[in-house]
C-alpha cells in the first residue's frame, strides 16, 4: 500500500516535471530515469524512516533530583554550650536521609555559624551495594554560643543534585 501511494506520487511529480513517460512517445529514456528516481527516492525515504534522532537512553535517562529527609536537629532546637560539672557541650546530632528512584550518590551535610563560617562538613558516599537511599549522621558541638544552620545535599548517580533548605539551632551559654 505505501509502495502504490509512494509511486503515484513520483508519477504525479513526473507529470510536474514533464517526464511522464505517457507525455512522451520515446520514452524509453524516461523510463529509465524513471526507475532511477525512483529507487534513489525509496533509498532516501527508507534512510530517513530508519534514521531516528532520539535514542532508548535519553528516553530513560534519570533527571528526577533525590529527596532529602531531615530527622534531626529539629527546628528552631536550643541547645547549651556548658552542660555543668565538667561535661562540656551539649551534642547535636545531625541526621538527614537522601532517597532516589534509581540509586543514590552522596549525601554531605554542612554546619555554618551565624556569620555564614562553615564549620563542619561530613560527606557520605554510597557503597557498591547501596541502592536508593543513603543516611549521614554525624555529631557537632560547640563552646561558642549563636546560631548554626546545617545543609543538607543528596546527589543520584545521573548527577541529579537536591539541597535541603537550612535547618536552624542555636547554642546558648
Amino acid at each position: 500500500m505505501l509502495i502504490r501511494k509512494f509511486s503515484v506520487f513520483l508519477h504525479a511529480t513526473f507529470h510536474t516535471l514533464g517526464r511522464c513517460p505517457q507525455l512522451k512517445p520515446n520514452s524509453n529514456e524516461n523510463l529509465k530515469r524513471m526507475k532511477k528516481t525512483f529507487l534513489f527516492s525509496t533509498l532516501i525515504g527508507l534512510a530517513i524512516g530508519l534514521t531516528n534522532c532520539s535514542s532508548d537512553d535519553d528516553a530513560n535517562a534519570d533527571t528526577t533530583a533525590p529527596t532529602i529527609s531531615i530527622q534531626s536537629p529539629d527546628l528552631n532546637q536550643t541547645y547549651s554550650t556548658d552542660l555543668g560539672n565538667g561535661l562540656g557541650p551539649e551534642l547535636v546530632n545531625l541526621t538527614a536521609q537522601g532517597v532516589d528512584e534509581t540509586r543514590i550518590a552522596t549525601m554531605q551535610l554542612t554546619v555554618t555559624n551565624s556569620s555564614g563560617t562553615v564549620v563542619l562538613e561530613d560527606n557520605a558516599e554510597a557503597t557498591p551495594n547501596s541502592d536508593t537511599q543513603l543516611t549521614i549522621s554525624e555529631n557537632f558541638s560547640t563552646n561558642n554560643a549563636g546560631t548554626y544552620n546545617v545543609v543538607f545535599t543528596a546527589t543520584d548517580a545521573s548527577g541529579n543534585v537536591t539541597t535541603s533548605s537550612p535547618r536552624t539551632f542555636t547554642y546558648q551559654d
